[in-house]
């Protein structure tokens, strides 16, 4: 009696093909990342873009310029340009009185200084509507194009200067970003090829994401994630990056059967075997941790500016730019710096859909870069 082996269906053909094609693709971006020759790209808030935001005011011209100094006195007493005080009141003999909404319900802007600063009345030849910008220039070069339309306060900051010039990391933090940004790869290849998820296979590139996360002051990998949405809907490859991070400091929710906290590490020996092959000069493992309470008698924690909480000072790597959900905990983290590779255009909250660390109402800002395609 014979035993036939069954051919191969054409479901099982499709999975066998895109598990091949995702390999490569893998093989191809970890290629791409190393003959990068472009440095990281900062994500910044709008008010670093290229286009310039104007707003609308009214403008006297003086009748004498010896009245300047009274007009101006009076006018930031009645007056005072509260959303607009990056803007210098007066450009030769020109004084902006106010921004163009604020003479709504008033029949023209003589009526409004009439009825607002009646003293100030006749101190002015005529009125101009004009276009002045609406924010503070936060580079020289912006300083530079706005002061061509109205003059500006502006203090120089060298630090932002640096991170705009596109020469922002030198030849060797590049080459360690490029090196956690390939790992997250690693990662993911190591998770495919150990796990089921090649059976659902359909756009299952376009949705992986792996998460490296370093402690930039002992250049050292302190823990790695995989995406188990599969398995469970919010452990997004950010949050199980978070949560084996708080394994590292005796917490953790998301237990798995394979880590061994005597590591100090949480990722399972054989993916740490796999990794270290492939890396062999990086670092594995985080810094002793000291609790609040044990922190509080040491004079050395107590002076740290990094922890120990979560991931404090931490660089947390990311394949795919986190969605909304995973860049607030990123935020409640207190992670310092986030790199994502892959732009994620419909859930992406750090770039794509909206920029989360722009937002001035966050108790926490980190710095976020991309581009290392």
């Amino acid at each position: 009696m014979s035993i036939g082996i069954e051919p191969p269906t054409k479901k099982m053909k499709m999975i066998l093909e895109d598990g091949d094609f995702i390999m490569k693709t893998i093989d191809k971006c970890i290629e791409d990342i190393d003959n990068s020759k472009n440095n990281l790209e900062p994500v910044l808030g709008d008010d670093f873009g290229e286009t310039l935001q104007l707003v609308k005011v009214f403008v006297g011209i003086t009748k004498d310029p010896k009245d300047l100094s009274k007009i101006v006195t009076t006018l930031n007493e009645k007056v005072p340009l509260k959303q607009l005080q990056h803007l210098k009141r007066v450009r030769k003999k020109k004084v902006i009185l106010c921004p163009a909404s604020y003479i709504i319900g008033a029949s023209s802007i003589q009526q409004f200084i009439e009825s607002t600063v009646m003293e100030l009345q006749d101190s002015f030849q005529y009125f101009k509507e004009m276009d002045v910008p609406l924010t503070a220039p936060r580079l020289q070069k912006q300083f530079k194009e706005y002061n061509k339309i109205w003059s500006c306060n502006f203090h120089p900051n060298a630090y932002l200067e640096k991170l705009t010039s596109g020469d922002f990391f030198n030849s060797v933090d590049l080459n360690n970003h490029r090196t956690y940004m390939k790992m997250a790869f690693e990662v993911s290849r190591w998770y495919i090829q150990h796990s089921n998820i090649i059976n659902s296979i359909d756009d299952v590139y376009k949705n992986i994401n792996g998460a490296i996360v370093v402690d930039p002051t002992i250049q050292s990998v302190v823990a790695v994630s995989f995406d188990n949405r599969e398995n469970n809907p919010i452990q997004h490859s950010a949050m199980l990056a978070i949560d084996n991070v708080a394994k590292t400091q005796n917490g953790g929710v998301w237990f798995e059967t394979d880590y061994k906290s005597n590591e100090k590490l949480s990722v399972s020996d054989e993916l740490l075997t796999y990794l270290k092959l492939k890396f062999p000069s990086v670092k594995f493992g985080s810094r002793e941790y000291i609790s609040k309470r044990d922190s509080a008698t040491d004079e050395c924690s107590k002076n740290s500016n990094d922890g120990p909480y979560l991931c404090t000072g931490y660089y947390v790597y990311l394949i795919r730019e986190p969605c909304f959900m995973c860049s607030m905990a990123l935020v409640h983290a207190r992670a310092k710096r986030i790199f994502f590779c892959l732009d994620n255009i419909y859930f992406g909250a750090l770039k794509s859909k909206t920029k989360l660390q722009t937002k001035s109402s966050l108790n926490h800002h980190f710095e976020v870069f991309t581009g290392f395609l």
